[in-house]
């Protein structure tokens, strides 16, 4: 994601201290990203079923939901406090995609204007 925001010529602050951790802060605009691990954050439906673990199926089913119910929950009081919230997937954001660069260049820029 840095060089993602490097290109862009954005200036931006590595996990500012705000409430969820965001990943970064883009620096002069409202925007928050956050770079979610697929694995930890239920993106395969598998993992949400527990097809995917042989052992400690419940905790892991159990964690994953929980966290994916905590990104919800914090991206919408972060939303309610003005913050524009950007979540990307470590997939997307390693393949270097360009909708992800979109996606970034779009909000920051809407997020700058007074």
């Amino acid at each position: 994601m840095e060089k993602i925001l490097k290109s862009l010529r954005l200036r931006y602050e590595r996990q500012p201290d705000l409430v969820g951790h965001p990943d970064f802060r883009v620096t002069g605009t409202r925007t928050l990203i956050f770079c979610d691990s697929s694995f930890w954050h239920g993106r395969r439906d598998k993992d949400l079923t527990g097809e995917s673990f042989s052992r400690n199926r419940g905790f892991w089913t159990q964690k994953i939901a929980y966290n994916k119910s905590r990104d919800a929950r914090i991206t919408k009081q972060l939303k309610a406090a003005g913050w524009t919230v950007l979540r990307f997937w470590d997939t997307e954001i390693m393949k270097g995609s360009k909708s992800v660069t979109r996606r970034i260049t779009k909000h920051t820029s809407r997020s700058a204007r007074p």
